[in-house]
């Protein structure tokens, strides 16, 4: 049940990014991320699919990272397991 609510979740708010990214302030990349957050570790096909995305557009690879250094602890574990290139923390 748990699992099911957090992909609900999660595809709610990477919808809810894609659109915030079409606005002209755009909040939608880190609504986006927190959406990932929730499918990741609920998701493994998520998960693939993002580290694709990451080899493939150097600048979602660029902002991932960016974003990955400013959050605390446990947060930064899911998004490391995304990374395409393994950078050292």
């Amino acid at each position: 049940m748990i699992r099911i609510l957090c992909r609900l979740i999660g595809s709610l708010l990477c919808f809810f990014g894609i659109i915030g990214l079409l606005t002209p302030i755009p909040f939608g990349l880190i609504v986006f991320v927190i959406g990932l957050m929730f499918l990741i570790p609920s998701t493994p096909v998520s998960a693939q699919w993002v580290k694709g995305a990451r080899r493939k557009i150097g600048f979602l690879d660029k902002a991932m990272h960016h974003i990955t250094e400013k959050l605390p602890t446990p947060y930064r574990r899911i998004l490391r397991t995304t990374d395409p290139k393994g950078y050292e923390w």
